[in-house]
């Protein structure tokens, strides 16, 4: 390659990783926990907030005195199947005041008597808040798919596609020598190099896909706009089902009527979340929501298909993996990529290695970007001033990195410790999140980066030792805990040991780094 052509490549890695570098570190930390967001939602449930569970044959009863007793259950309402996780109840739905936009979430359940039990539910929805997290970048503003932050999480998205291709390009000539090496000495920047290089080759099939994936995501709903507008213009672009009669909620199909229809078409499928939506409306609507282990599904956890809840005629069955139509198959495909949505648990745990790993990516490249950049006067041991970006490279560096974790740590202590039904959760678990994240970063500008960075370790430590503790020691003990105690051990192990290698780099800084 040409010293210019690769100079151009370089310039083009270097900005394009620095630009979405950090916002993709918190991106990869929450889809990791993203992952397990299901079972998240399960560990942060509190038994006070949960109703009791019901035998599958009386969800028909349920349904029908909801409705009855509950008519603005019918605009939407949530239906738990024993199947699904978390279960904090089998029905529940939304009410929201129109004044305010607040909104309360009640969920119901039958007694022994089979009489209607309904209560105001207090649920955290950790994983979900996690799953935003890992969407927006923590980025306030919008909601869903117009979020201020998944729009600008697009875009780098795009900026992290040019630097996988450049760097690819960069890393070429010296394919075989340098594969899978980290070579370790004096010269630290030939360690991060290898480093870095290693975690984007190992994974570069993985962070192709999330990428491309992530701009679909953030844009599709442009994409689908320009193609009405330029394309399809007057002609709809999605043939919706034709309108029926309003009919009346006695005249609702039974769940498994609703379910044996589906299994005509996919015999495999097993349904665990059914949203039954406008009941009350001509266009009345059931999305199933089931499981079809080992197959390519559209979401991380089930595969969904849109039913007639009065008909049992399947509507919209494009989502299903096993039906015909190569885009349904594409647009499945995409989904189940970026989810993790094939494979089950195994497949999970590999997507969190992933997520991980990329995280890592990131950091490496932001500590490769200082430690080349470090000015120095060749000629003579005069320590000098470094430059003023290079120094608050290292403190956003510092403080984004540790603030993430710091934040999220916070954030699931709030939910295990305080009481659901006594506090609004959902606020404080973002005050939580927020609170730690911020801070971290005001520490890294107050404090030298290498000071702030160890007494956050220690903090973190401390936190996540707490963690631990805390998920075997309140609540209902369960496999979900104790999975999660077992892996914030092995995060406490991974900080404690981040801490050493610091303290022992403190030693060997030169007085000029832009460390301290």
């Amino acid at each position: 390659m040409r010293i210019q052509h690769f100079k151009v490549y370089n310039q083009i890695h270097t900005w394009t990783g620095i630009i979405a570098g950090l916002f993709l570190f918190i991106c990869f930390i929450g889809g990791a926990l993203t992952m397990f967001k299901t079972p998240l939602n399960q560990w942060a449930l509190q038994a006070d907030a949960s109703l009791a569970p019901i035998a599958e044959e009386k969800y028909d009863d349920l349904i029908q005195q909801v409705l009855q007793q509950h008519p603005e259950a019918a605009a939407e309402m949530t239906v738990y199947l024993p199947r699904a996780q978390p279960q904090h109840a089998p029905v529940s739905w939304v009410i929201e005041n129109h004044e305010t936009h607040a909104t309360t979430i009640w969920h119901a359940t039958l007694n022994d008597n089979n009489e209607l039990v309904t209560a105001q539910a207090s649920v955290s929805a950790v994983g979900d808040f996690i799953d935003d997290l890992h969407r927006t970048a923590g980025i306030p503003g919008g909601d869903g798919h117009d979020a201020v932050g998944t729009y600008v999480m697009g875009i780098v998205a795009g900026l992290y596609f040019l630097a996988l291709v450049s760097g690819l390009i960069i890393f070429l000539p010296s394919w075989f020598k340098d594969l899978f090496s980290v070579r370790r000495g004096k010269n630290r920047k030939r360690f991060w190099v290898d480093f870095h290089n290693v975690l984007g080759i190992s994974a570069l099939p993985f962070h192709i896909v999330i990428a491309l994936t992530t701009m679909v995501f953030a844009f599709h709903d442009l994409f689908y706009g320009s193609l009405q507008a330029l394309v399809y213009k007057d002609t709809p672009m999605f043939n919706a089902p034709p309108a029926g009669t309003a009919r009346q909620i006695t005249e609702l199909a039974s769940i498994n009527e609703l379910t044996q229809s589906i299994q005509t078409l996919e015999p495999e499928f097993k349904p665990a979340v059914i949203t039954f939506r406008g009941l009350n409306s001509p266009r009345a609507s059931a999305i199933f929501g089931g499981e079809m282990e080992g197959h390519w599904i559209r979401g991380p956890d089930y595969a969904f298909v849109v039913s007639n809840p009065y008909t049992t005629q399947p509507g919209y069955t494009a989502m299903l993996p096993n039906q015909p139509g190569s885009m349904g198959k594409f647009v499945n495909g995409f989904f189940a990529l970026h989810f993790g949505g094939f494979g089950g648990d195994t497949i999970r745990w590999v997507y969190f290695g992933l997520g991980v790993s990329g995280a890592l990516l990131f950091l490496s490249g932001n500590i490769l970007w200082i430690e080349t950049r470090r000015r120095r006067q060749k000629q003579n041991e005069i320590p000098v001033e470094q430059k003023k970006s290079c120094v608050t490279m290292a403190r956003l560096t510092v403080g984004v990195a540790l603030g993430t974790l710091m934040g999220l740590a916070l954030s699931l202590l709030i939910v295990k410790w305080l009481p659901h039904s006594q506090v609004d959760i959902a606020w404080w678990q973002n005050f939580a999140y927020y609170s730690g994240f911020l801070v971290c970063i005001g520490w890294a500008f107050i404090c030298p980066p290498l000071h702030a960075a160890k007494q956050q370790l220690l903090v973190l430590c401390v936190l996540t030792s707490v963690l631990t503790v805390s998920s075997v020691g309140l609540g209902r003990l369960s496999t979900i805990s104790l999975v999660f105690a077992f892996v914030a051990l092995i995060i406490t192990a991974g900080l404690l040991a981040t801490l050493g290698w610091v303290k022992k780099r403190e030693k060997t800084l030169e007085k000029d780094s832009a460390w301290i």
